[in-house]
C-alpha cells in the first residue's frame, strides 16, 4: 500500500479535457464549406489562429467547447477554423484582411464579408458578436460601406478599413488599378501600396512595385525601393530558417531578379540568429559591428531588427535589457516606428511582471499614436493593464466552479498556505454545492498555492489544486482537475502541464496500463510499471523546468519552482538566490527553505530511528484523557508496534483490518499496538476509532502535524509504524500487507 506524502507542498496534479460540447467545426476545405453554408442557408463563421498564438489557444481551449456557445454558433452558423499561415490560410486571410489573431470573421454562403472582431473574448461578448453578424444594422459591411467617404479620400478609407481589420483587399486592388502612371508613381502612392500590400513575396503588390521597380526609385528614392524589396527577402528567408529549410533557393530566386542581398540577409540572421541558439553574449558583442556595416543610421530596418531580437530576449540578461533600452531610445530620437518601440518595451517589461512600469511605456505609445493622428494600437493595452493593475492591487477573487452535480448538498473547502505564518495551512468555511455549482470568494495580497476539497460532513469525497489569483473566474471540476477560465497563473503553474504533449501522453499511457489490474507484485509487471511512471515524472519535471526557464513573469517563476517540486533538485539552493533577487522578501520563498529545513531535520530523525535504534518515549492521552506511557507498553509487552495515523487517512484505515487480524492472533502471545493519531479533532479521531473498533492502545496528542511527538519521529506522511522489542530497540519500519504478519510469526513462533 502506497504511503501518502502528506507534506502540503506536494501539489498533485493529473489530466483532463473538457467535454465536447461546444461549436462544431467544419474539417473540410472552404469550397466545402460555403457548399455546405448554402445548403443549410447560413452563415458562415471562421475563426483565423495561428499556431503560435496564445489568445488563439486560449480561446479554443476555454470558450469554443461551453454548451451555451456551441448552442448558439451551432444553431446559426456553420462554423470554419483557418491557420492564418498553412494551406489555403494565407490566401483567406489576405482576402479578409486578417492582420492579428485570433480574427473571428462572418460571411455570407457565397464568402462575401458581413462582419468580424480581433482578440480574445468570454463567451457572453462572442454570442453577442455572433447576433451582431446577424443583424444587418450591426453588420460591419453596412457600417462601414460609406460611398461618401469612399469617393471623397480612397486612401484614407483604405486605411480606416485596414486599421479597424476589415476587409479591403478587393477595393484596394481596384483602386491601384485604376490609377493612371503618373498617379501610380508618387511618394503617396507607394506609402499606401507599402502599407496595405502585405508582407510576402509575390502578390499584386508585389509584382507591381517589381514591375515599375526603376520607376518608383525615381519618384520615392532608390533606398526606400531596395529597402522594400530587402525585407519581403528577408522575411521569406527568415522563414525557410524557421522551418529548418534549405536558404538557397531564397537567395536564388532573388539574385534571379537582380537582387545583391545574399550577404546582408545571411549577416541578419545570423546575428538574430544567436539569441534563438542562446548565445546571448556573442549578439552583444557582434551586433554593434553589424549595425555600423549594415545600419546606416537608426532609421534602417537592419536597426529595427536587432531591436527586436533584444526585446525578444530582454530578461536573459541585464545587458541584454540595456541594450534593448539603448537602441530603443536611439530609434525613439530619429523618429522611428516611435509607438512600436514603446510598445514592444512594455510588453517586454509587462512579461516580467513589472505592470506599473510597462503602463508608462504603452501610455507613451498611445500618446506619440494620438499626436501623429495614427490608429491607436497601444490604447487596448493601456485599458487592459490598467484594470489588471487594479485587480492585483485590490486582491479580491471569486471563483464561480460548475460541474459539481454529483456532490450536490455537499461542502466546497479550500485548504491554502499562510502567507505570514509561514508552514501554516489555512482552510475557508465550506460553502454548499447548490445545482452543480457553487461560488468561493477571498482575498489575497499575494499568489496563493491551495488545495480544493469537496466534504460530505467531515470526510472528504475528491480534492485538487488551485491557485488563488484576483480577479473574477469561471471554472469547471472534471475530476480531480479544476479548468479556470482565463486564468493566468492557474495557466501556468496547473493546467499548462496538462496541456503539455510529453506529460498527457505519459499520463495517458499510465492510465491505460493500469486499467488492466495487472498485479504489481509481480517483478516484471512492477518493472513496467515503474517505467511508465518515471516518464511520468520526468515530463512533469520537464514542464516545470522549461516554464522556470523560459517564462520572465517572476510569478510564474516561483509557482513553477514550487508547484513542480524544483526546489528539490541539486540546483535549488542557485534558483532560490535568483528569485530572491526577482521577488525580494516573499512569503513562498519562506515556506520553502522551512520546507527544506524541516525536511532536513526530518531526515535526521528518521536516521535517529533506524532499524536497531532505540525507541524515543513519549506520553500522550488516549480517548478517556488518560496518560500512557510508551515505556510502559514496551514493559509490559514482547513486542510493540508504533503505528501513526488520522481519521482522514485512507490509506492507513485501509490497513486497520490487517493489523486487527496480526493483533487477534498475537496478542496474547505478548504483542501489542500503540496507534498515534494526527488528528487535530477529537469528535474526528473519536468517530473515526469507534468505526474501526479499535481494541488496541490508542492515543493523541490532537495537534497532528506540530505535535512535538511527530517532529521527534520525523513523520512527513502517514501511515508510518515501527516494530519495537520490550527493550525498546526499533526491529523494523513502515510495515504493510502481510509482511507484519510475517514478521511476528517468525518473532513469536
Amino acid at each position: 500500500m502506497k504511503k501518502i506524502i502528506l507534506l502540503f507542498v506536494a501539489l498533485l496534479v493529473t489530466t483532463a479535457s473538457l467535454l465536447a460540447q461546444g461549436i462544431n467545426f467544419e474539417h473540410g476545405d472552404w469550397a466545402s464549406v460555403k457548399a455546405k453554408a448554402k445548403q443549410e442557408n447560413k452563415i458562415i463563421f471562421i475563426d483565423f489562429y495561428t499556431s503560435w498564438c496564445g489568445p488563439c489557444k486560449m480561446l479554443s481551449k476555454n470558450i469554443f467547447p461551453l454548451k451555451e456557445v456551441g448552442d448558439f454558433y451551432n444553431k446559426h452558423f456553420v462554423s470554419y477554423k483557418v491557420d492564418a499561415e498553412k494551406g489555403e490560410g494565407p490566401k483567406l486571410a489576405q482576402k479578409y484582411g486578417v492582420k492579428a489573431y485570433p480574427t473571428l470573421v462572418f460571411t455570407d454562403a457565397n464568402g462575401k464579408f458581413l462582419h468580424q472582431g480581433v482578440g480574445g473574448m468570454q463567451a457572453k461578448p462572442l454570442i453577442e458578436l455572433g447576433k451582431a453578424a446577424m443583424d444587418p444594422a450591426k453588420q460591419l459591411s453596412n457600417l462601414l460601406n460609406d460611398k461618401n467617404e469612399e469617393a471623397k479620400d480612397v486612401p484614407a478609407y483604405l486605411r480606416k478599413l485596414s486599421g479597424e481589420r476589415l476587409p479591403f483587399n478587393d477595393k484596394y486592388e481596384a483602386y491601384i488599378n485604376s490609377l493612371s502612371k503618373k498617379d501610380l508613381l508618387t511618394p503617396a502612392t507607394y506609402d499606401l501600396m507599402v502599407e496595405l500590400g502585405g508582407r510576402n513575396v509575390g502578390g499584386f503588390t508585389f509584382d507591381l512595385i517589381y514591375k515599375n521597380k526603376e520607376a518608383f526609385k525615381k519618384a520615392v528614392g532608390e533606398k526606400k525601393v531596395e529597402n522594400y524589396f530587402f525585407r519581403k527577402y528577408l522575411s521569406k528567408a527568415y522563414t525557410a530558417s524557421n522551418k529548418k529549410e534549405s536558404v538557397e533557393p531564397v537567395y536564388k530566386e532573388l539574385e534571379d531578379k537582380g537582387f545583391d542581398y545574399r550577404e546582408k540577409i545571411g549577416a541578419t540572421i545570423e546575428i538574430t540568429g544567436y539569441c534563438y541558439e542562446g548565445k546571448h553574449e556573442e549578439f552583444l558583442n557582434k551586433a554593434p559591428a553589424f549595425l555600423e556595416k549594415y545600419g546606416k543610421g537608426s532609421n534602417s530596418d537592419k536597426y529595427r531588427s536587432v531591436f527586436m531580437t533584444a526585446v525578444k530576449y530582454y530578461h536573459y540578461s541585464p545587458k541584454m535589457k540595456a541594450y534593448a533600452h539603448k537602441l530603443g531610445d536611439e530609434l525613439i530620437a530619429a523618429d522611428y516606428k516611435v509607438a512600436s518601440v514603446y510598445s514592444y518595451l512594455g510588453k517586454s517589461i509587462g512579461d516580467e511582471g513589472d505592470f506599473k512600469t510597462a503602463l508608462e511605456y504603452y501610455k507613451k505609445a498611445s500618446a506619440y499614436n494620438q499626436e501623429k493622428g495614427l490608429q491607436d494600437n497601444a490604447a487596448q493595452s493601456v485599458e487592459f493593464i490598467t484594470k489588471r493593475i487594479a485587480i492585483l492591487e485590490k486582491g479580491d477573487y471569486t471563483f464561480h466552479i460548475s460541474g459539481l452535480e454529483e456532490y450536490n448538498g455537499l461542502k466546497f473547502k479550500l485548504f491554502y498556505l499562510s502567507t505570514t505564518q509561514i508552514g501554516e495551512r489555512l482552510e475557508t468555511e465550506g460553502v454548499e454545492i447548490k445545482n452543480g455549482a457553487c461560488t468561493i470568494k477571498g482575498n489575497v495580497k499575494a499568489l496563493v498555492p491551495a488545495i480544493w476539497g469537496i466534504y460530505e460532513g467531515d470526510k472528504m469525497k475528491t480534492k485538487g489544486d488551485i491557485i488563488l489569483e484576483p480577479g473574477e473566474y469561471r471554472a469547471k471540476v472534471n475530476g480531480r482537475d479544476l479548468d479556470v477560465k482565463q486564468g493566468w497563473y492557474n495557466y501556468y503553474a496547473l493546467e499548462g502541464l496538462r496541456a503539455h504533449p510529453r506529460y498527457a501522453k505519459a499520463l495517458k499511457n499510465l492510465k491505460e496500463w493500469s486499467a488492466q489490474g495487472l498485479d504489481k507484485k509481480d517483478p516484471a509487471v512492477r518493472k513496467e510499471y515503474m517505467v511508465l511512471l518515471t516518464e511520468v515524472n520526468n515530463s512533469r519535471k520537464e514542464y516545470y523546468e522549461s516554464t522556470y526557464a523560459y517564462n520572465a513573469d517572476p510569478s510564474v517563476k516561483l509557482l513553477a519552482f514550487y508547484v513542480g517540486d524544483l526546489h528539490w533538485e541539486d540546483n535549488a539552493a542557485e534558483k532560490i538566490k535568483e528569485l530572491k533577487a526577482k521577488c525580494g522578501d516573499h512569503y513562498l520563498l519562506k515556506t520553502i527553505e522551512k520546507i527544506m529545513a524541516d525536511s532536513k531535520a526530518n531526515l535526521a530523525m528518521k536516521e535517529s530511528l533506524a532499524i536497531g535504534k532505540q525507541i524515543k518515549p513519549f506520553v500522550a492521552k488516549n480517548l478517556s484523557g488518560k496518560e500512557v506511557k510508551l515505556e510502559k507498553v514496551l514493559k509490559k509487552n514482547k513486542y510493540v508496534l508504533v503505528e501513526f495515523w488520522a481519521s482522514w487517512c485512507g490509506p492507513c484505515r485501509g490497513f486497520i483490518p490487517h493489523l486487527k487480524e496480526a493483533y487477534e492472533k498475537y496478542n496474547k502471545k505478548g504483542f501489542e499496538i500503540v496507534s498515534f493519531s494526527l488528528d487535530d479533532k477529537a469528535r474526528m479521531w473519536k468517530k473515526a476509532s469507534d468505526e474501526e473498533n479499535i481494541p488496541w492502545v490508542n492515543v493523541s496528542d490532537l495537534l497532528a502535524y506540530k505535535s512535538p511527538i511527530i517532529k521527534m519521529y520525523g513523520i512527513t506522511g502517514i501511515p508510518d509504524s515501527f516494530l519495537v522489542d520490550k527493550n525498546g530497540k526499533i526491529i523494523g519500519t513502515n510495515y504493510r500487507g502481510d509482511s507484519l504478519d510475517k514478521e511476528l510469526e517468525r518473532l513469536l513462533k
